[in-house]
C-alpha cells in the first residue's frame, strides 16, 4: 500500500506542484492529503483515496477486473506445463509489458535474464561497475 502513497505525492508534484494546490483543485481539506501521505491508504477512507486516485490518474486493479474466458484458461493450462526457465521468461515478457503500459507503477529497472544477478550469488567486479554506473545515471 505504500506503492499508492508514494505515486500519489509524486503525482501531485508532477500536475500540482504543491498539496495546496491539490487540495484546492480538489476540494479535499490539506490535513486529509497529508493524513493519507503520512500513514498510507490502507488505514484512510476508502472513498477519498478512491476520489485522491481517480483525479491523479492511478488506476487500481478493481478498475480493471479479470474476465476469465476459455482464451485464458488455454493460457493458464499452457503456462502451468512450463517448466521453471519457461514460466520465468513468459513472467518477464509480462512485467515488461506491463511496465511499458504503467511506467508510473515501477521506477526501478529489472534485470530478466533467469538466474541473473538477483539470485543471491556474489556481483562480478563488472556487475558492480555496471551496478554503480546505474546509480550514478539514476541519481543524475
Amino acid at each position: 500500500m505504500d506503492l499508492y502513497k508514494d505515486l500519489i505525492r509524486k503525482r501531485i508534484k508532477e500536475k500540482f506542484n504543491t498539496i495546496e494546490n491539490f487540495s484546492k483543485h480538489t476540494n479535499i481539506p490539506r490535513t486529509t492529503i497529508n493524513f493519507i501521505l503520512k500513514n498510507g491508504v490502507s488505514v484512510s477512507n476508502y472513498g477519498m483515496v478512491s476520489k485522491i486516485l481517480k483525479e491523479l490518474d492511478i488506476y487500481t486493479l478493481n478498475e480493471h477486473p479479470v474476465i476469465i474466458d476459455d482464451k485464458l484458461l488455454d493460457f493458464i493450462q499452457m503456462y502451468n506445463s512450463l517448466d521453471e526457465l519457461g514460466k520465468h521468461a513468459v513472467s518477464s515478457v509480462a512485467e515488461t509489458e506491463y511496465r511499458r503500459l504503467h511506467p508510473e507503477v515501477f521506477e526501478e529497472a529489472i534485470i530478466a535474464a533467469y538466474g541473473s544477478i538477483t539470485s543471491g550469488k556474489p556481483l562480478t567486479e563488472e556487475e558492480k561497475t555496471i551496478m554503480n554506473i546505474v546509480d550514478k545515471i539514476k541519481k543524475g
